[in-house]
């Protein structure tokens, strides 16, 4: 989904769309409007998280900073292997990675999504979140727009139904996996 179609749902939602040249004639909400996606958008990948990966080769005592990551923002997983394919030993503190040995370290983490900022063009930019979460970003967007309109509660019931819908996600993407090398003695 382009941010040009996600503003276009918002607009529909909160009946502010024109079909004019700007997606909205009221000012206030296109000056806000992407700082509003921007701030939804990082909320909810912190519920349903973004998948990334990466291979790194690293040194014996090498100390890598996590945060040099592509947006980084939590570990998953963090596996190391020598040359010869044996396990390489590393510790975790905090966002450093310290790694006993060299070897090639394939560390998937979440990342956070590209910043929506008023330089973003609509059309070009695609959204890294799931369809679920693409379905109730709307209802946050409207909710924080509206927000400080008294004469009206759209704010509150828009604020109201997405922190239903963001209740309903579910955060996992695939079910968990066990495996057993070796056999098992029972």
């Amino acid at each position: 989904m382009t941010l040009e179609y996600m503003k276009k749902k918002v607009l529909r939602l909160i009946e502010e769309i024109s079909e004019g040249e700007s997606l909205t004639e009221d000012p206030d909400i296109n000056e806000k409007l992407n700082d509003v996606i921007n701030q939804i958008m990082f909320e909810l990948c912190r519920i349903k998280k973004i998948l990334a990966h990466d291979t790194r080769e690293v040194s014996e005592g090498e100390v890598f900073d996590l945060l040099s990551l592509e947006n980084f923002y939590q570990l998953k997983l963090l596996r190391c292997k020598n040359a010869l394919e044996d396990d390489v030993s590393y510790q975790i503190i905090e966002n450093l990675a310290i790694f006993e040995k060299e070897g090639t370290a394939a560390i998937f983490y979440y990342k956070y999504p590209e910043i929506i900022t008023s330089e973003t063009n609509d059309t070009e930019y695609i959204f890294e979140l799931s369809p679920d979460v693409l379905e109730i970003m709307p209802y946050g967007v409207a909710a924080d727009l509206l927000k400080n309109d008294v004469s009206t509660n759209y704010g509150q019931v828009y604020a109201k139904r997405y922190e239903e819908l963001k209740q309903m996600l579910d955060p996992r993407y695939s079910m968990g996996i066990v495996s057993f090398e070796g056999g098992v003695d029972i």
